[in-house]
């Protein structure tokens, strides 16, 4: 394969990965497409990269938006994903106003981050969509982790009764959701949809 060929299929699988993830990637992301510590220098110094943290990159070329904070601490944590009081917020469910990002991440996970809550779960495949720019726990697994956490009972059931009237919950799912997990689970969320019967 030639030089050119070979550095086209590298800069084309380095944009597929930052494509998902809002234009960030991290230096190991970068070394996994092929890119040397030297490169990636160069990179920057060229200016078709930018270094907004030290081992982290974005695109230069990428547009930035209301959420970049959110995507670029989602890349900076490994993968983390958008949840509890955050993902709640943003698919619009209750009024939370959280004073942190909170995000579920691997154990692995350990970079402190000002203003962010890290939570550890391991999450299924189910349990997460993306946005576009990060990934975020569905209004299901969003429900059960608050459920889990510290919020009283009159916030749980308005983020039920507002996921129900907007069609991202569905009564039956949450119900079976709930039963696979703990008793205090199943017993905050049913008293959260009997409020809504």
């Amino acid at each position: 394969m030639d030089e050119t060929r070979e550095s086209d299929l590298r800069e084309r699988a380095l944009r597929e990965r930052a494509g998902v993830q809002d234009g960030y990637f991290t230096a190991g992301q970068a070394r996994s497409c092929g890119y040397s510590a030297e490169e990636m220098a160069d990179a920057v110094v060229a200016g078709s990269w930018s270094q907004p943290d030290p081992g982290l990159f974005r695109l230069a070329t990428w547009r930035s938006g209301d959420l970049d904070e959110v995507a670029r601490c989602c890349v900076r944590l490994d993968g983390a994903v958008v949840s509890h009081q955050s993902a709640a917020e943003l698919h619009g469910l209750g009024h939370l106003h959280p004073s942190f990002l909170h995000v579920t991440a691997s154990e692995e996970a350990h970079l402190r981050i000002d203003r962010v809550a890290v939570h550890h779960h391991d999450l299924g495949a189910g349990d997460t969509e993306h946005t576009g720019a990060f990934r975020i726990t569905t209004p299901l697994r969003t429900v059960l982790d608050l459920a889990e956490g510290g919020v009283s009972q009159w916030v749980l059931d308005e983020v039920v009764g507002d996921g129900l009237a907007i069609g991202r919950l569905d009564r039956d799912e949450l119900e079976a959701g709930s039963d696979g997990s703990t008793p205090r689970v199943r017993q905050r969320v049913r008293r959260a949809l009997s409020a809504w019967a």
